[in-house]
């Protein structure tokens, strides 16, 4: 069984100090990864992706 170690939007955020909005822009304009398909109301993001995608593009969390 595969264990998939994910994030909230809201937690992800929070930690970084940036909006809503601001995740739908990377996410259209900077290949941010996509939130899980069945995540539902609170999307959710594999936490692995998002912390691969900042160290691709010079972030940090």
């Amino acid at each position: 069984m595969q264990v998939i170690n994910v994030i909230s939007r809201k937690q992800l955020c929070k930690q970084l100090g940036i909006s809503r909005s601001t995740i739908k822009r990377w996410i259209k304009n900077r290949s941010f990864p996509e939130p899980l398909k069945a995540s539902g109301r609170e999307p959710l993001f594999d936490l692995n992706e998002v912390e691969t995608w900042f160290s691709k593009n010079g972030g940090s969390k």
